[in-house]
């Protein structure tokens, strides 16, 4: 009996901890059916953004500022591309551009002038440009002068982006005053007359007419002016040199004649005395950018600075004056990133929004920097800028000067006709010409022979 009870005790302890075991079991799978899934986070990885640099060549603070909230506004548009400005002084940027593309640091793109652009070219450093231009033009309608300086062997190698322009500056009191007239007159001949008679009338205090006579790029620009007036030019369609001609003679007899109402001391002027003179009040006129605007606004409250469509010469109905284009173009290393290439393009095309555009024009520098595409001459940012406002007869003359007959030495055809310019201008040939006549080392007429001979040891005629 006492086995038997054994044997049902072990029964029951035995199904008892079988019973205990399922529940426990049970209880386990319930808990596993009934606990959260946690599944594995997928970790995104943040893309870089694409990182473009440019150098430009303008140093003062706000026309960096300008730059500065040019590229905040891109950023905040296009987060995957980040764009680094960088400040290249003019007097380096020759030196340092083909220094760059030797040690292979060129920057995505630069802005530049028809000069720089052309050493750029020769040095084999360019990818072209002419998707992006022809895109612009038929968008916005750049003037057509400025776009095709840039244009060679069917192919446009800089995209203009904004452009300068000398139009016969002056000071409004000092016409009234000294000679009884509110603007310049028509010809270069009454331009003399009238320099004179301020400079005697005033006793000398103020000089009627200001122009250099240095070695330098400024004096190359004015007195290019008198030539284009004159229909003279640098070479013939055929890009054969033909500076010594009887209109070059009267266009720089006609540039001595002038300079002897300046102020002492203009043979030797650069671009900084123009400016110290017209704002000190010695200076009644001059054939100059008239990017002093700002100056007059924000320092003398003044309106006293205005500016004319340049002269004529007697018995011609043609104006001419000088424009500088300033472009951006694309270095061939930008080739190999494609990202880079289209987010470089990407940022050309914001900048030549009218909007954008008068960020670099109206707001870097009123003046300084005019639009060259249509669409930005008529944008309501740029016409109510506050300088732009109180100056607005100057960009009126400015922009019908762009559209109708401003041009630059050597680039008057439409095309390159001879590549051999941009070492022309950087000897400033012109400008030793001048100064060897100002200084009475030459006559007018050996100095342009003479400058003729030295532009034949540059030039490279396109074929």
């Amino acid at each position: 009996m006492l086995k038997k009870l054994r044997f049902i005790s072990i029964i029951v302890l035995v199904f008892a901890l079988s019973a205990g075991m399922l529940m426990a079991g049970g209880k386990k799978k319930k808990e596993e059916v009934e606990k959260p899934v946690i599944e594995k986070e997928e970790v995104e990885v943040e893309k870089a953004p694409v990182e473009i640099t440019f150098w430009h060549h303008e140093a003062p603070a706000h026309r960096v500022a300008a730059f500065q909230k040019m590229i905040d506004i891109f950023e905040d548009e296009n987060p995957d591309i980040k764009v680094t400005q960088e400040i290249v002084m003019w007097g380096d940027a020759w030196v340092k551009s083909l220094s760059a593309l030797e040690a292979g640091t060129l920057p995505e793109f630069q802005f530049s002038i028809p000069d720089l652009l052309l050493t750029m070219f020769k040095a084999d450093a360019l990818v072209p440009v002419t998707d992006l231009v022809n895109e612009m033009d038929a968008k916005y309608k750049f003037f057509p002068a400025q776009k095709d300086m840039y244009f060679h062997d069917g192919e446009y190698w800089g995209l203009p982006v904004w452009t300068m322009i000398m139009l016969m500056t002056y000071r409004p009191s000092f016409l009234e005053e000294y000679a009884g007239v509110s603007e310049p007159p028509d010809t270069w001949d009454e331009i003399l007359e009238l320099a004179r008679m301020i400079t005697k009338n005033s006793d000398e205090e103020v000089y009627g007419f200001g122009i250099g006579g240095a070695r330098n790029l400024m004096t190359d620009e004015q007195a290019f002016v008198f030539m284009a007036s004159a229909g003279a030019r640098f070479f013939d369609e055929d890009g054969n040199v033909i500076f010594n001609n009887p209109k070059t003679i009267e266009a720089l007899k006609m540039y001595n004649d002038l300079i002897k109402y300046a102020p002492p001391g203009a043979e030797a002027w650069s671009w900084g005395e123009i400016e110290l003179n017209f704002a000190a009040g010695t200076l009644a006129m001059s054939p100059y950018f008239p990017g002093i605007q700002k100056r007059f606004h924000e320092e003398f409250d003044s309106s006293d600075y205005a500016a004319a469509h340049v002269p004529f010469f007697k018995g011609r109905s043609e104006r001419g004056t000088i424009t500088y284009p300033n472009e951006i173009h694309i270095y061939k290393h930008i080739l190999d990133d494609k990202a880079k290439l289209e987010a470089v393009k990407d940022f050309v095309r914001f900048m030549m929004r009218p909007e954008i555009n008068a960020i670099l024009t109206a707001e870097q520098e009123a003046g300084a920097f005019f639009p060259c595409t249509e669409a930005a001459a008529k944008a309501p940012e740029y016409w109510n800028h506050p300088v732009v406002k109180r100056f607005e007869n100057i960009h009126r003359v400015a922009i019908e000067a762009l559209q109708e007959y401003a041009t630059l030495y050597g680039f008057e055809y439409g095309k390159w006709v001879n590549i051999g310019i941009g070492d022309i201008t950087g000897a400033d040939v012109l400008a030793e010409v001048v100064n060897k006549i100002v200084s009475g080392q030459m006559s007018v007429e050996d100095a342009v022979a003479w400058g003729d001979e030295e532009m034949e040891k540059y030039s490279i005629p396109v074929k």
